[in-house]
């Protein structure tokens, strides 16, 4: 047994002993039919249902007149949609814990301005990690092997020492920005790594210049995007230089891993813990091991194709989640440099950290090296403190190449409404046709 396997072991074992237990379960039933997947769906769902009846005050008003034991995943229809809105203003009620022992702090990317925190049973937490390990077999990907991360970042000294620490307990090597100086360091990690994941536009940026400089990665086996949209001119240029496709996985802090991309090509959904509903085209998720915050029929605020036809070359019978539309992988331009949108998650979640304070934002970008944030007045802080805050961590990320103009306002609104946090109105020059 190697070393990085025996302290990821280790570290499984002390986080959360349960991971492998279902990790075993997924794999025992990566090939079951569709028949059985939806009996093993219908099982857990009235545990669920049971147990939100009995803890969550706000389940148990709402399911008084559900008699759970005839309960069929048909029936699922009649339970009212758990909106956003729904779960953030009645957080209190919908959660079925009194205390936070024994459970998992968590918090949402805040697609729709605001992070969300929680927190999670093992249960929920252990099925989230097994589900990316089982996406990971099918690459013949151990979690414990070298790896390339591209994602947030909070570079406070004692912020960076942790994260260092993390990355090296998991075998991982972390690019925190696109320099060219960053890019030539990254290049012989990169060589001995197994796989890539993270932002999908940043991954996009570092094969750009891996092509153009004519590098080349034979031990790549699996390059995964998260968080953004791959777009499909991303692909060419991640297939020239890593010899592999660029794959998707699907999920969110309070869903779930939904889906997992497999070798053809289609986005499975991890049917054993999430049931997905497609209604006009919205997606609605239920995690069947969501016990500590149950998360019924959530809608997510993501556009998608459902496929229950299909029948995938792979063997899998899991339905298919054929395309997502919802969630939009625009950058953010500097003057020098450009930026993941998910950089605003990082600087509003360091500022309710630090100052316990929410703010709504929306950022928009009509030309490049200047940010416009429009805040949600917040009557507990002034429009000045909000400068201050906002500036200060804007400055860790961007430095001085994007300006921020911060406009307080009462309501936003979005030309795209789609739960996004960031729209463009840049045209990107890197699409390549």
């Amino acid at each position: 047994m190697n070393l990085h396997k025996i302290i990821y072991k280790l570290g499984e074992k002390f986080r959360n002993p349960l991971i492998n237990f279902y990790y075993k379960q997924l794999l025992e039933n990566d090939k079951s039919t569709i028949q059985h997947l939806e009996e093993l769906q219908l099982t857990r769902l009235k545990k669920l249902l049971t147990i939100a009846k009995n803890s969550s005050p706000y389940y148990n008003l709402l399911l008084q007149n559900i008699d759970i034991d005839s309960f069929t995943l048909n029936d699922l229809k009649n339970i009212p949609i758990l909106t956003k809105e729904n779960l953030r203003n009645n957080l209190e009620n919908i959660k079925t814990y009194t205390d936070t022992n024994n459970l998992i702090k968590s918090e949402t990317s805040g697609s729709t301005g605001n992070a969300l925190i929680f927190y999670r049973n093992k249960e929920w937490d252990a099925t989230h990690r097994a589900a990316q390990q089982r996406g990971y077999s099918w690459y013949n990907i151990k979690p414990w092997d070298k790896n390339i991360y591209f994602w947030g970042f909070n570079p406070s000294f004692r912020e960076l020492i942790k994260i260092r620490f993390l990355d090296f307990l998991l075998n991982r090597y972390r690019i925190f920005s696109f320099s060219e100086k960053e890019l030539k360091k990254s290049i012989p990690k990169i060589q001995k790594s197994s796989y890539i994941e993270g932002y999908s536009s940043a991954i996009f940026t570092l094969s750009q210049y891996m092509k153009k400089h004519k590098y080349s990665f034979d031990n790549i086996k699996m390059i995964k995007g998260t968080s953004e949209k791959i777009y499909d001119y991303y692909k060419p240029t991640i297939y020239t230089v890593y010899g592999q496709n660029f794959i998707s996985e699907y999920g969110a802090a309070e869903a779930g891993i939904i889906a997992f991309e497999c070798p053809e090509g289609n986005m499975h959904i991890t049917m054993e813990n999430v049931i997905v509903e497609e209604i006009d085209n919205k997606i609605y998720v239920t995690n069947l091991f969501s016990y500590s915050l149950p998360i019924i029929r959530y809608e997510l605020g993501d556009y998608i194709v459902l496929d229950k036809e299909m029948k995938c070359k792979c063997g899998r019978e899991h339905y298919i989640i054929k395309e997502v539309t919802g969630r939009i992988g625009k950058k953010i331009y500097g003057i020098n440099s450009t930026y993941p949108t998910l950089t605003l998650y990082y600087i509003f979640k360091n500022i309710a950290l630090s100052h316990n304070i929410e703010l709504a934002y929306f950022g928009k970008q009509y030309k490049r090296g200047e940010l416009i944030l429009e805040i949600i007045e917040n009557k507990n802080i002034s429009s000045e403190k909000i400068d201050t805050y906002i500036t200060k961590e804007a400055l860790k990320y961007f430095k001085n190449d994007v300006k921020i103009k911060i406009q307080i306002i009462q309501k936003i609104k979005s030309k795209n409404a789609k739960n996004k946090d960031f729209e463009s109105y840049i045209e990107d020059t890197n699409n390549e046709k």
